[in-house]
């Protein structure tokens, strides 16, 4: 025995374990007496808390257990997550996989040429929207080689009053992409065409007939594995160390039978929880075009 404080004794084993958690935390040591002196003061310290009765103060049982829980995880859950590891193998296989997140499709600019329609036109009006639209067609293909999209058959010919002016130009179109200003069968129409500057048949649409051209193409472009590899990576480790978790809670179930009485806990009154709004994932920005 070191030393007695009140009824408890301090050891040379009591020291020596100090002396020890001193050297494994890397602090640096003091010296032998001023350490003797600390264990003393705690001790002194522990005996007042335990005369004023706080080892049962809620405060204190709640951060003891959270310690004594946190400690299990120490010693048998971190070991589990500091060995996960995500290989290239798993990584090229997620990004192959998901290739279409990593790739931007490809594009069309159209120019197309609008005459309007409604289900309340009567045959006449209909007819006459027929022949100006076969008349459109019939112009644009006579245009000059080389007029990039419509060029003067839109200003003339169509009711699109935002492009008749720029050569019918509607802008760009994504491969694949259906939810566009324009009838999904015009922009199907203009992804058929297979060179720049060709023109297609007359298209009915539900509330207009249509010419399309094709302007300019731009071929997909696919995001490198390199680029993208540490957010996969990333996401990967923070999967495999949620499915470690929840195995890891499962396994302490098997501890102690656990039940859960609804009705008791129905009738406890509880605040209404505040979460904090968690921002959305956002994918690896894609290289722009210039």
């Amino acid at each position: 025995m070191l030393v007695k404080v009140g009824s408890h004794e301090i050891t040379i084993q009591d020291f020596d374990r100090e002396v020890q958690w001193w050297q494994n935390s890397r602090r640096p040591m003091p010296d032998q007496d001023t350490l003797l002196q600390q264990m003393i003061s705690r001790e002194l310290r522990l005996q007042k808390a335990k005369a004023l009765g706080l080892e049962n103060d809620p405060e204190v049982r709640r951060r003891y257990e959270a310690m004594l829980a946190g400690k299990v995880e120490d010693l048998e859950l971190k070991p589990q997550l500091e060995e996960l590891k995500v290989t290239p193998e798993e990584t090229r296989a997620v990004y192959e996989k998901e290739i279409g997140r990593y790739t931007r499709p490809a594009k069309l600019r159209l120019a197309l040429i609008c005459i309007k329609t409604d289900s309340k036109m009567s045959a006449e009006k209909l007819a006459e929207a027929e022949t100006r639209i076969a008349q459109a067609r019939k112009a644009a293909l006579s245009l000059p080689a080389g007029t990039r999209g419509l060029g003067t058959a839109a200003a003339e010919y169509s009711e699109d009053q935002g492009s008749r002016y720029r050569g019918g130009d509607v802008g760009w179109f994504d491969q694949g992409r259906t939810e566009y200003r324009w009838p999904a069968e015009v922009v199907s129409a203009g992804f058929s065409l297979a060179r720049n500057g060709d023109i297609s048949d007359v298209i009915k649409a539900s509330e207009g007939l249509y010419i399309v051209s094709r302007v300019d193409s731009r071929e997909p472009v696919v995001t490198p594995l390199e680029q993208v590899q540490t957010s996969i990576q990333r996401r990967l480790l923070a999967e495999k160390r949620t499915q470690t978790e929840t195995a890891f809670n499962v396994k302490m179930r098997s501890v102690a039978r656990v039940e859960t009485f609804s009705e008791a806990l129905a009738k406890v009154h509880y605040p209404s929880p505040t979460v904090a709004k968690a921002e959305e994932p956002h994918p690896p920005s894609l290289p722009t075009s210039q």
